[in-house]
């Protein structure tokens, strides 16, 4: 939907655009009127120095020869000058020369500055009544002198000047309205592009993306952090509906089997010893349920929160706690755990996270490595930005072709269940080497006969200097 040209005069865009408009509007309409000032000021500057030194110099022909010799000098100077204006007045009032003005008489014999009209006729015959501005003084004797420059040149420049300086205001509101209305149009049609993703995201489209036109403008900034944050969105939404898919998967079976199990035993006339027996399976069905609960929801916590605490943590230390903590165990099942670490070795990550799937790759191992087998945690370099935490067994190992299929939630390659364990753990650790911008790499670990390739599970984390998370 446009926006309608109400709500455009409304937008900031338009009023940024008007105020920038008004703006180079105001620079212009000063820089003309400087012009303006500055060059009528000069030109009657110019009118009023050749005024007054027409009239100093009419003031010695005076003092020279009288008012006979003035009149001469005037009738001889007004004949061949335009741009000056004379008049020559006796004691008695009577006009001696020049033109015949309004004008009071002057009060003494210091010179006056006067500004008047008088009439003249154009070169067409017509009757003009131009502006003069001079002095105007009583010489001695008596006799009133005026010398005054014509301002028609004057006044037209000016006339000149005022048309333009209007013609630019006029133009200039014209020009921060239409591109104001111009600005605020575009920057609606942007907003109105983002809004339009926001709703098909409401709608149910968490596919929907801005367009982002490659710009560099702040629109296109907008729309790649909308897009980010709507990446974001999906994956969490896709997150949140798997853990949901999969809790109800696991759920379902072992729920619909206990209900059967209880149903049976309903049917049945009361005994003790098989209804006891009946209450012990449900009582372990409800610790298996509650033990893949928390595990699935663990696994989605990983994958979707984006709130852990990172920091340096020292993997050397970390890989060496562990094997303290495993030996026992290791020693109890019938198993050799070793141990190759390269001291001072730190990755960015989060310690409890990481604790958890070392944990799990151990306790996987020690699943599937027969009675005598080994087991080996190393710790290493692995190139100049990250480190590797592996380990490794000398058990049947997996083949290659099923090491994807195994990281996935609830797969398992013993079909029959004979192994215990709910086929979460590999997808955890999985989980949290990609919350930790790492990877989990499966490949073959030490041989340990026929038939015995054994696997090597290896984390490879970034190194406090590279913090990706």
């Amino acid at each position: 939907m446009r926006p309608s040209l109400a709500n455009l005069f409304q937008t900031t865009t338009f009023r940024l655009g008007v105020v920038q408009a008004s703006v180079v509007l105001v620079f212009v309409v000063v820089l003309l009127s400087y012009v303006y000032v500055a060059t009528i000021g000069q030109l009657l500057a110019e009118a009023d120095r050749s005024a007054e030194t027409e009239f100093r110099a009419l003031e010695r022909v005076y003092g020279a020869g009288g008012i006979r010799q003035l009149t001469e000098e005037i009738e001889q100077r007004q004949s061949r000058r335009s741009d000056l204006v004379y008049a020559l007045t006796q004691t008695n009032g009577a006009l001696a020369a020049g033109a015949a003005f309004d004008l009071d008489p002057p009060p003494g014999a210091d010179p006056q500055r006067v500004e008047f009209r008088y009439r003249r006729l154009g070169e067409d015959g017509a009757v003009l009544t131009p502006r003069a501005r001079g002095l105007q003084a009583r010489l001695l004797g008596g006799p009133i002198l005026v010398v005054a420059s014509d301002l028609s040149a004057a006044d037209r420049i000016s006339a000149r000047l005022t048309g333009g300086l209007v013609t630019v205001a006029l133009f200039g509101i014209l020009l921060a309205v239409v591109s104001g209305l111009l600005a605020a149009r575009q920057a609606a049609r942007r907003a109105e592009a983002l809004a339009r993703t926001t709703r098909e995201v409401m709608m149910g489209d968490l596919a929907a993306r801005a367009v982002v036109r490659g710009a560099g403008d702040e629109f296109d900034q907008l729309a790649r952090g909308l897009n980010a944050m709507l990446s974001r969105l999906e994956r969490l939404v896709h997150a949140t509906r798997s853990a949901s898919d999969a809790i109800a998967h696991d759920l379902r079976t072992p729920l619909s089997r206990q209900r059967q199990r209880l149903e049976a035993a309903l049917k049945h006339p009361p005994d003790s010893a098989r209804d006891r027996s009946a209450l012990l399976a449900a009582f372990e069905e409800n610790d298996q349920l509650l033990t893949t609960f928390q595990a699935v929801l663990r696994i989605a916590r990983v994958e979707t929160e984006a709130n852990w605490t990172f920091s340096p943590v020292d993997l050397s230390a970390l890989a060496a706690d562990i094997f303290d903590l495993y030996s026992p165990a290791a020693e109890e099942v019938g198993l050799h755990l070793d141990a190759a670490i390269v001291p001072g070795l730190a990755c960015w990550g989060e310690q409890t996270l990481l604790q958890q799937a070392l944990s799990n790759l151990i306790e996987n191992a020690f699943k599937y490595v027969p009675v005598g087998g080994r087991v080996r945690i190393a710790v290493r370099p692995h190139g100049p930005d990250d480190v590797e935490i592996e380990i490794s067994d000398d058990g049947p190992g997996v083949p290659p072709e099923d090491r994807e299929r195994i990281l996935r939630r609830h797969e398992r390659l013993d079909q029959s269940r004979a192994t215990e364990g709910l086929g979460l753990g590999l997808s955890l650790v999985k989980a949290i080497a990609r919350l930790h911008r790492g990877e989990l790499k499966l490949r073959d670990g030490q041989p340990g006969g026929p038939n015995r390739p054994g696997l090597s599970a290896a984390l490879v984390l970034p190194r406090p200097n590279k913090r990706t998370p």
